[in-house]
């Protein structure tokens, strides 16, 4: 569905271009149309304010990027850069946005750092982008006029599909693979029942049920994974055991909401970025990794004399936005220049055939349907299919000569994973402290926490912000250990020693969180 709205979005947007005479107008407002790449799966009403505030920032960027390039010196677009990257992924990260994340605001620069004789006409161009970005937002919210729970109703009915699936694995002794599947969907499912619903909304009746039979496919999931993975040091058994169980005390019943803090929203968007601004917690490590990758492979480019030196910076945006581990990062580095590679061939030879007009608007529309579908499960394949759209849109808003072109793009993708590789090993050398920190955190926030627990004060704006704090200490803690884990050899020693007292921090934070909801 993602990648069937997300060309038809570019569709749209590229055949009123090209109906109207003006093809370039269509390019500028398919920026916009990368709206549609964000907020499956979110509740309409979350999602309606989501796609808005991504709109807004994909106006800014290209808006920024434009006007950055219209400056002679090469510096000024990559100060930019690497400005927009920090702040993109700060955000991405602290309000849990799905990929692409921060790396669309990123392009979305860079995009407009090609287009430097538009510095006159920044109005006009905000007007296109912006356009772009509402055809998008009105196919997003469309399924809201016949299905308004809809989103909702399929995160519960995959949930349970994944949790039968468990089940019938775990009678056979073979579950790991199906355990992570059920813990992920039952995920799902808890934010779109709880964490993404209105702040000061009401709740259905349709909503009310939904709860109820998520509550029980919780229990029962917490039920097989306590057996299963009791004493297990398996991070992951233990974390979806302790995560699902927090969930089923924190989750409301068939009925709810009833009091003054369920008429709230559990995880409010200042209160997420609040938390988040805590130093050593994930979103700001990652921000201040993926800030300083994109100034170092941006400076990089314009040193050596890169054209387009903004999107090696792209590149190591890439490898560090989502947090990823020294494996993972490794992993996305190889996809990513595999693809390239094999992408600049197909490039090569489509610009060669020069398409233009209808023929044009074609290729982006069957290349972003192919690249978005498989990117979820294929990355290097999805990139081969995203290379050539992009150098195609490249040629067809500005004159370039196409080999320097097909090398730049080369180069940049070198220099942008090298750096964002370089930039990762170097920063785990401080995780060990970092992991031993945010186990001083969790464990601090839950003395905090404590005293309104002993006056059965839990429902209180403090105890809120309180308890908050201590369930967002408890997660990151995991996620660093497993950030660890995944690491070098040192680190993976470092995380072995570690993990025994992880694990019993994380067991208190969750039983204290769940008496909190019990009073």
């Amino acid at each position: 569905m993602s990648a069937v709205r997300a060309s038809m979005a570019s569709g749209i947007c590229l055949l009123a271009g090209w109906v109207l005479g003006d093809l370039g107008a269509g390019l500028t407002a398919n920026l916009g149309a990368f709206v549609a790449l964000y907020g499956s799966g979110r509740p309409y009403n979350n999602r309606a304010r989501l796609l808005g505030l991504v709109l807004c920032g994909l106006v800014f960027c290209v808006v920024a990027g434009v006007a950055a390039a219209t400056v002679p010196s090469p510096w000024v677009s990559v100060a930019l850069a690497a400005l927009i990257a920090t702040l993109a992924s700060f955000f991405c990260s602290a309000l849990h946005v799905a990929p692409p994340g921060a790396y669309m605001f990123m392009l979305a620069c860079a995009a407009g750092s090609s287009m430097y004789w538009q510095g006159p006409h920044l109005a006009r161009i905000a007007m296109l982008v912006a356009a772009g970005g509402l055809v998008s937002w009105t196919l997003h919210m469309l399924g809201a006029f016949w299905r308004p729970r809809g989103p909702e109703c399929q995160a519960v009915s995959n949930a349970a599909l994944a949790i039968a699936d468990f089940v019938d694995s775990a009678a056979h002794g073979q579950s790991d693979q199906q355990r992570h599947r059920a813990a992920t969907s039952l995920h799902d499912a808890w934010r779109a029942l709880i964490a993404w619903q209105p702040g000061r909304g009401w709740s259905d009746a349709k909503l009310g049920q939904l709860r109820a039979r998520s509550r029980e496919l919780h229990g029962m999931f917490a039920a097989v994974v306590r057996e299963g993975s009791a004493g297990s040091r398996d991070p992951k058994a233990n974390a979806e055991s302790r995560d699902i169980e927090s969930r089923v005390a924190e989750s409301p019943g068939e009925g709810a909401p009833a009091g003054p803090e369920e008429r709230r929203s559990f995880f409010e968007p200042r209160e997420m970025i609040a938390t988040s601004l805590a130093w050593g917690v994930r979103p700001p490590r990652i921000a201040l990794r993926v800030g300083a990758a994109a100034l170092i492979a941006g400076s990089v480019g314009a040193l050596t004399g890169l054209e387009r030196s903004y999107r090696a910076a792209a590149a190591a945006v890439l490898i560090l936005h989502q947090g990823l581990n020294w494996v993972r990062a490794m992993q996305r580095g190889l996809e990513r220049t595999l693809g390239t590679i094999l992408g600049l061939i197909s490039a090569a030879v489509l610009l060669w055939l020069h398409p233009h007009g209808l023929a044009l608007v074609g290729c982006i529309v069957v290349l972003q349907f192919a690249g978005q579908l498989f990117a979820g499960s294929n990355y290097a394949l999805a990139v081969f299919f995203f290379t050539p759209m992009a150098l195609l849109m490249a040629t067809a808003l500005s004159a370039s000569d196409v080999g320097q072109l097909l090398v730049a793009r080369g180069l940049d993708t070198l220099i942008g994973c090298g750096v964002g590789l370089a930039v990762l090993l170097a920063t785990y050398r401080t995780d060990s402290a970092t992991v031993r920190n945010a186990l001083s955190e969790t464990l601090g926030a839950a003395k905090f926490l404590l005293p309104y627990l002993a006056r059965g004060e839990v429902t209180t704006a403090e105890a809120r912000v309180a308890r908050r704090r201590l369930r967002s200490n408890a997660f990151d803690l995991v996620q660093l250990y497993e950030e660890q884990a995944g690491g070098t050899e040192r680190a993976r020693e470092e995380a072995d020693r570690t993990w025994p007292a992880i694990v019993a921090a994380h067991r208190l934070a969750f039983r204290i969180l769940a008496a909190c909801w019990e009073l």
